[in-house]
């Protein structure tokens, strides 16, 4: 029974230290005198028709301020930047990275729409984090059935 906790507390912290068990959206987001930035993030399937891409991340950086956003679901994002020139970026694995420019004044609103291209890059199908929870898993199985084969001897 011990072997069975020690177990399930290996691989509970595993998964939360491999921020499998609790995605969450991060926005860094300031709060002074700026503006916002808003779009949708859509890519192009297999069959070449737009879909909203979730879970997208939305960089601007102007070389002082690094902000991050996510798309939701609908594929939407918002983000509310100090005014200055920033480079909005978009990074999703399986599409090819996309850039844009904006100048962002203070109280302003800027929308810029994405368009993603497949990269044709093949996704792997584990987060690299997943792996080690695997072969941990898998150990404690196996260590699992020699212990009842040994008592039933």
């Amino acid at each position: 029974m011990r072997y069975i906790l020690w177990t399930i507390a290996i691989v509970a912290l595993m998964l939360l230290g491999s921020k499998f068990a609790f995605a969450q959206s991060r926005t860094d987001q300031y709060y002074g005198g700026g503006g916002a930035i808003t779009g949708y993030v859509l890519g192009f399937d297999m069959f070449d028709q737009l879909q909203p891409v979730a879970w997208a991340t939305v960089t601007a950086d102007n070389g002082h301020y690094r902000l991050l956003a996510y798309s939701g679901s609908g594929g939407y994002y918002d983000m509310f930047v100090p005014a200055g020139n920033y480079n909005v970026t978009v990074v999703e694995p399986g599409y090819k990275p996309y850039s844009s420019a904006v100048t962002v004044s203070a109280g302003s609103a800027s929308t810029i729409n994405f368009y993603l291209e497949q990269s044709h890059v093949p996704v792997p199908e584990f987060p690299s984090g997943m792996i080690s929870v695997i072969a941990v898993v898998a150990l404690s199985a196996a260590l699992l059935a020699m212990r009842r084969t040994r008592k039933k001897r």
